[in-house]
């Protein structure tokens, strides 16, 4: 497989497309590991259609499968690095599923 960096949109969404239905058959037949590794292709996937001018350092964000909130310090490629709400340990999470919070 290439690089998702070097395919057009239109094959990253091909990708998707490939990945999701493999999704599907590591569900039916319990492989729990490789279930694991799709899923988080699919979500690197998804950051390459994303505009990353679309993540605001300093702004949070809801992350797909995750209850705290994650504030963004910087980008770096399609990752977005930052903390969790309540943690001071900084991480990166794609930002592909990344989600900005309506304002309050």
């Amino acid at each position: 497989m290439r690089h998702f960096s070097r395919m057009s949109t239109e094959e990253v969404k091909r990708e998707i497309q490939r990945l999701e239905q493999a999704k599907v058959q590591a569900q039916r037949s319990s492989q729990v590991g490789e279930l694991a590794v799709i899923q988080r292709q699919i979500q690197f996937a998804l950051s390459y259609l994303r505009d990353p001018a679309e993540i605001s350092p300093g702004h949070w964000y809801r992350v797909e499968g995750e209850e705290a909130l994650f504030q963004v310090d910087y980008l770096n490629g399609v990752m977005a690095w930052g903390t969790y709400e309540g943690s001071s340990i900084q991480e990166a999470v794609p930002i592909g599923i990344l989600h900005p919070m309506p304002p309050s």
